[in-house]
């Protein structure tokens, strides 16, 4: 184990770890005999701050010892004064600050809960998590950090998001302080400090803090207590429960912008867009538009051999780079999307798979702008690359070659305009040429030129400013080139082609010339003399000449013209970069033309170099025939001298006469040039299968990724069995990684070489509960919200070519979605409209609060509103979609559908214009209706393997995590998210746990997280992550001891072999038995498999109903409780009813 357990004792202030469960009075196996029930009455809660902190009331503030820090006293919700918390300037990822003083308890556990106005929200996005101010609070005591700032079990006091919490009224968030820092003490100090925003994949400081650049939210109130649930004191302005209304702000218009942007990406991937770099969400829209009769695609064969291109680029790009198998696209899923493709047009592709594959990643993709549209296909103008003057176009009235060109116009003095190659194309060590022809017409100012950049792998920039321009005014077409070396760590160039300054300039016949080709063979580049050419100064007598002659050609519109008039007059020409060679026998090569030449003639001789430029071979000199003829090809075979690595092309004429040479060709030995692109019937089977074997041997152990893998390993067989029938796994193993990622089947984990399962979970670990809700470690709700991949999964199998039916997996699907459905939040958006949520409070993973808008599907980068309902049908889930958009919420949620310009996305919306939606509309109504809807039935919804409930009681709804993000160890906090019509309330608490071993772990003194990511490839990412800017910063948290619960014992290593320091662990943090406080409720939960508990007596707690059966259950009585399951009892107002 990470941070090897240690035997320590458990930390004796009340609320700690219970590894000594017999002190708890739970772990009698035997239920203890039954006391009669309490005539007592039932005792709701009642909770007493210790103390009120009213912030911008100058007496509170004073009376405890506010010393504010960047802060301003507002005026915000309900006429309530609030302290907001200002930037630095200039700004850092710090901002201001509150600093007071507190009662505390010396005894209990103290908590501080925050009164927020739940109107404030992050208006810059209205994409979850997307907002630019999405600021946080962070709470300190004494100067430590309580808690960490992300994705802790004891998290931030506030993260501000792109929807308001709770419209028109106030919330409450509570965190416990640590028991060391108040024992004995009725005082503390505490600090409240603002912060930027967090994003949490960023791979360095930078990408991970951002700067904070405006005020933050209002905060009104602080109170310390001793009581899990936190009551306001009565009297306090609170907000009115809101009337719900139907949203109108957006209509049918938003459906329609839909539909014009499915319109422009189908368009654009049919002439503009380079197919060799599409992505596989690009090249599966296209398949879909040439299924849709809604599209230009439709049935156009020129759509097929797009797609095919497509393909052949991501087979091109893999045998370059074997990570693309891996890093490219949806992670996880591989090739997949190929095979899935390919199901879908197998009865359209006709001979087109026994043709060779395409298209190279070391060229540039359509230099001669002789595909696309209006724009040329594989170029691009970026955000910041013109001015509202300039603009862009493909030409087909004016070009060099071929039949059309780039052209760029600008107007203004300062106007400009960018063109880039898109994809980027690799590039190697060694010198390259970079060139292009420019024509231009009324250019001033600075004017037309190229600019190649360099990449790494990343990504990042690591060459630029090579500018070569062209001259400005109006001239015909301009050979315009450089040679450039190949800068350290770069392995991609981006070819920039822009115009600065008005007039109109036109590009054609962008080439990249490579070391190991002959520079401008046939002399068409140049003007006077050959670009790329050159005649030394020992090279010539004075009577001789050099020129490019464009009167005389034997192939194209130019050759080089030599010419001499004394007896013993010369001239030579030589390529200017030496060419690369390797070993073997090359053949060397041109073509001579000669005019009243006598003497000894012209001739070609290449000289050879080793790598520091020493010449290692000469005078290999091979003659035309003197006199005057026509075109004569002269050549010689070389085998290249030991130590040569490049050569220079001699070519000399001697003696008086004139010679004209052409078309020089460098032939490489056999074998040794560019290999033959395989057909791509065998290079699709090499990917495919390579893909499906590969993740068959990486098989995650996150619900969600499972299911990615399992979609992707399912698609690349089904691809396969079209292929190669021989070489795919019979269909009910390739189903069996759905059914494993999806709970139907225990998960099996990564295959060996042999494809036998390495069961790193053991023989019983499901990645879907019995519940049906996903796990990562326990709750999640954005990530848990996998229709996208369901129907994905459920559509590899129905879809396309020989699809089949799969009830069981329609099934399953339908019961993941339904148990969702127990997790959400119905309340007003901020128009007051009805809406429904996921409920995130108590989720693990990167939640946003509230949580996105969901009723049976959400709208994210690969699914749509009606998705679900359109595809299972299931009456329920229809009903709950009819909900959605009777609230007039549809429509609200295509924004990201229109605007993020992702292909992802646009995937998702093509799916929603061309068959989901009018599907949906065929569907009868249904009287289903969203189960947490205040109007709606009692429930209690438990899942003991994630260890969270759901419970619907009257007016009330409770949601609770209690194993809460325990990643090394039970730590015994819970999460709690409770509402009523009026409030809301989050909080983390202590709880009780029985059942977990001696093994501990004790916890690190980090800020971030805490934890390190449980992934092989994330060891540039420090345990528990960067540290944020500023000074050092010490956590509150460190030192606290875990105990570890019991692991299966055919589970080898929960860590499942990964082993950082504090790595986030499998099954180590639940706990088997869970006891849980809050307010009125008591939730006494056995996550274990194999034992029963019974509740101690809780003369504290009185008599309460058990929601699940009604029945009351006296103070003194102990019930059982068995495994797997739960009970959840009640003593509040609506107990006695």
């Amino acid at each position: 184990m990470p941070n090897a357990p240690r035997r320590r004792d458990v930390l004796k202030y009340a609320g700690t770890t219970g590894a000594a469960a017999a002190g708890l009075g739970l772990l009698n196996i035997q239920p203890a005999a039954a006391a009669p029930a309490s005539e007592v009455p039932f005792r709701p809660a009642v909770c007493k701050p210790l103390d009120v902190v009213v912030f911008g009331d100058a007496n509170s503030e004073t009376t405890h010892g506010l010393t504010a820090t960047l802060s301003d006293t507002v005026t915000g919700g309900l006429g309530q004064r609030a302290r907001v918390l200002n930037p630095t300037e200039p700004a850092t990822y710090w901002g201001g600050a509150l600093k007071f003083d507190v009662a505390v308890s010396p005894t209990r556990t103290t908590y501080v809960t925050v009164r927020l106005w739940g109107d404030d929200f992050d208006s810059t996005s209205r994409q979850a998590a997307s907002g630019t101010n999405m600021w946080r609070l962070q709470l300190f005591c004494d100067g430590l950090q309580v808690g960490h700032q992300d994705e802790g079990a004891v998290d931030s006091l506030d993260i501000l998001d792109t929807s308001p919490r709770t419209p028109g009224r106030f919330f409450f968030h509570t965190l416990p302080l640590p028991e060391r820092l108040t024992r004995g003490k009725e005082k503390v100090t505490l600090e409240i400090r603002s912060m930027g925003r967090i994003w949490s994949y960023g791979q360095n400081t930078d990408q991970l803090y951002y700067k904070m650049t405006t005020p933050s939210r209002g905060i009104y109130r602080l109170y310390t207590h001793t009581e899990p649930c936190f009551v306001p004191p009565r009297g306090e302005a609170q907000g009115p429960a809101p009337v719900p209304t139907v949203r109108d702000v957006e209509g049918p218009e938003a459906l329609e912008a839909v539909r014009q942007r499915v319109a422009k990406d189908q368009k654009a991937y049919l002439t503009s867009v380079n197919p060799a770099g599409m992505d596989a969400w690009a090249f599966q829209s296209l398949a879909e538009g040439y299924l849709w009769s809604g599209s230009p695609a439709h049935r156009n064969p020129a759509a097929l051999d797009r797609v095919l291109r497509a393909l052949d680029g991501r087979y091109m790009a893999w045998k370059n780079d074997a990570t693309v198998l891996t890093g490219s696209d949806q992670q996880w899923q591989g090739f997949g999307r190929v095979g899935l493709v390919l199901a879908l047009l197998w009865e359209h592709l006709d001979d087109r798979l026994d043709q060779r594959v395409t298209g190279s990643p070391y060229e540039i993709s359509n230099p001669g702008f002789e595909e696309g549209g209006e724009t040329p296909m594989g170029w691009e103008v970026p955000g910041w690359g013109k001015t509202a003057d300039a603009d862009w176009t493909r030409d087909t009235t004016v070009s060099r070659t071929g039949s059309a060109s780039l052209r760029v116009t600008a107007s203004a003095v300062s106007g400009f305009i960018t063109v880039y190659s898109s994809p980027r194309t690799r590039v190697g060590k060694g010198t390259h040429t970079y060139g292009a022809w420019i024509r231009t017409d009324g250019v001033t100012g600075t004017g037309a030129h190229i600019d190649p950049l360099f990449f790494d792998a990343n990504g990042n920039l690591v060459g630029s400013d090579h500018r070569r321009f062209a001259a400005t005014g109006t001239h015909g077409w301009e050979y315009v080139s450089l040679d450039l070396e190949t800068p350290d760590g770069a392995t991609q160039v981006e070819f920039h082609l822009r115009l600065s300054g008005p007039g109109t300039a036109w590009f054609d016949s962008v080439d990249l010339v490579k070391p190991t080709e002959l520079r401008n063979p046939g002399f068409e580049q140049g003007a006077g003399t050959p670009s790329g050419w050159a005649v030394p100064g020992w090279g010539r007598t004075s009577d001789a000449s050099w020129a490019r002659d464009t009167a005389v050609n034997r192939s194209g519109s130019a050759s080089l013209k030599l010419a001499a008039t004394a007896t013993n007059g010369f001239v030579t020409a030589y390529n200017a970069a030496k060419l690369q060679v390797g070993k073997g026998t090359h053949t060397y090569g041109a073509w001579i033309r000669t005019d009243g030449v006598t003497g000894t003639g012209a001739h070609i001789d290449p000289l050879f170099f080793d790598a520091n430029g020493n010449l290692v071979g000469s005078d290999h000199r091979r003659f035309a025939a003197t006199g005057t003829h026509g075109w004569e090809q002269v050549s010689l075979d070389l085998e290249t001298p030991d130590g040569a690595t490049q050569v220079e092309l001699h070519l000399r004429l001697s003696g008086p006469g004139t010679a004209w040479f052409d078309d020089l060709t460098v032939t490489a030995p056999t074998g040794a040039g560019t290999p033959e692109q395989p057909v791509r019937r065998a290079a699709y089977i090499d990917m495919l299968k390579s893909s499906r074997d590969y993740w068959r041997q990486n098989f995650p152990h996150y619900t969600n990724q499972s299911q990615i893998c399992a979609i992707g390993i399912y698609q690349a067989n089904r691809g396969l069995r079209l292929l190669a029938p021989q070489l795919a796994l019979p269909e009910d193993r390739a189903r069996d990684y759905m059914y494993q990622s999806l709970g139907m089947k225990p998960f099996l984990g990564k295959e060996d070489a042999d494809g036998n399962p390495t069961k790193p979970l053991g023989e019983s670990y499901y990645q879907v509960t019995r519940a049906g809700l996903t796990r990562e470690l326990g709750y999640v709700g954005s990530y848990g919200e996998v229709v996208d991949w369901l129907v994905m999964m459920y559509e590899s199998v129905t879809r396309g070519y020989q699809g089949q039916e799969a009830p069981e997996l329609r099934e399953q699907m339908v019961k993941i979605i339904k148990a969702r459905g127990r997790f959400r939040v119905v309340d007003v958006d901020e128009t007051g409209a009805r809406v429904s949520r996921i409920e995130t409070v108590v989720g693990w993973r990167n939640e946003v609060y509230p949580g996105e808008i969901a009723y049976a599907s959400r709208t994210a980068w690969d699914s749509h509103p009606v998705m679900s309902a359109a595809v299972f049908t299931d009456p329920d889930i229809v009903g709950w979609t009819q909900e959605m958009v009777a609230d007039g919420q549809f429509y609200k949620q295509l924004d990201l559908l229109i605007h993020h310009t992702w292909t992802r996305v646009g995937l998702a919306g093509l799916r929603l214009v061309s068959r989901d939606w009018d599907t949906y509309q065929a569907l009868p109504a249904r009287p289903g209706r969203i189960p947490t809807d205040w109007n709606r039935p009692d429930f209690v919804f438990t899942d003991e393997e994630n260890g969270v409930l759901a419970v619907k009681n009257g007016e009330e709804l409770l949601f609770a995590s209690l194993y809460w993000r325990a990643r090394q160890g039970v730590n015994d906090y819970a999460r709690i998210h409770h509402l009523t019509p009026t409030d809301q309330r989050s909080a983390t608490i202590r709880q009780r746990s029985a059942g977990s071993t001696d093994d501990t772990y004790t916890v690190n003194d980090w800020i971030l997280w805490d934890y390190a990511i449980n992934d092989p490839g994330a060891g540039h990412i420090p345990p528990g992550g960067f540290p944020p800017p500023g000074d050092t910063l010490h956590q509150a948290l460190a030192g606290d001891v875990y105990h570890l619960a019991p692991v299966p014992a055919d589970v080898p290593d929960p860590a499942v072999g990964v082993h950082f320091e504090g790595v986030e662990t499998m099954l180590v943090g639940r706990a088997p038995f869970y006891l849980c406080e809050y307010g009125d409720y008591l939730i006494a939960m056995n996550t274990s498999t194999d034992r029963t508990y019974t509740l101690p007596t809780r003369q504290d707690f009185g008599p309460a109903r058990d929601l699940a059966t009604g029945r009351t259950v006296g103070a003194g009585q102990r019930p059982e409780v068995g495994p797997r399951s739960t009970i959840v009892l009640y003593r509040g107002r609506r107990a006695a009813d």
